[in-house]
């Protein structure tokens, strides 16, 4: 287990619509080990967004079993998620989700002052990851004075800092050009050539096609994997 960041046994969830019960996840069995750049491709309706948020502990399951670094996720209350998120998940949005008053720096060490780290030390710990993605000159910035794909590389930034077992990218080029959404897919390779674990989100089979397996979901169930 100690080399499975993402266990996923029989997951199944359903949503009441009226007196309709909506079936969205159908016995769910994915794994993913430390280091792998994993794609979920699926189109709209499919159930991704729905996994993703069970992946990323933002959402529950109605039955199953779902381990995340070793940790039993099924035995955890909804109170302690949030402490899981933050040390295990790096989150990174298609839209981004910085603090728009904050500064490019202050986004980035958000994870560890949430941990309890002071500013000053905080901003130690990520000077590294901040100049390997080319952020050292926007850092008192506010995120409306960059573009999309400088927007996108603090996020991920952000998501790196506390160190994740887990990097969880939702549709993570699809509100930027080609040429900025191309940068990011090679940056993720780059990541995940030095070690990081990468779970993607998407419907778009040219985004899928750069991680080195693919695992579609149609109808909510997962299909044969495919190697990159």
């Amino acid at each position: 287990m100690e080399n499975t960041i993402i266990k996923l046994e029989k997951i199944n969830k359903s949503y009441q619509k009226g007196k309709t019960s909506l079936h969205i996840l159908k016995d769910i069995d994915l794994q993913v080990e430390r280091g792998e750049f994993v794609a979920i491709l699926g189109p709209s309706g499919s159930g991704k967004s729905t996994l993703m948020n069970i992946i990323g502990c933002m959402d529950v399951f109605d039955t199953g079993k779902y381990y995340l670094n070793g940790i039993d996720i099924s035995k955890q209350k909804d109170k302690e998620f949030t402490g899981i998120r933050n040390k295990e998940i790096g989150f990174i949005f298609q839209k981004y989700h910085l603090i728009s008053t904050y500064t490019v720096l202050q986004n980035i060490v958000m994870p560890l002052l949430m941990r309890g780290m002071g500013f000053a030390e905080a901003t130690e710990q990520c000077m590294d990851t901040i100049k390997m993605l080319g952020l050292e000159e926007r850092l008192e910035h506010k995120p409306a004075e960059l573009s999309g794909g400088q927007q996108q590389r603090v996020a991920i930034a952000r998501a790196l800092v506390g160190e994740p077992a887990l990097l969880l990218a939702d549709e993570p080029t699809g509100a930027l050009d080609t040429s900025s959404g191309a940068e990011v897919l090679k940056l993720f390779n780059r990541l995940h050539n030095m070690g990081h674990t990468i779970v993607m989100i998407t419907h778009d089979l040219e985004v899928a096609k750069s991680a080195k397996r693919i695992v579609r979901i149609i109808d909510g169930e997962l299909h044969e994997d495919e190697k990159g």
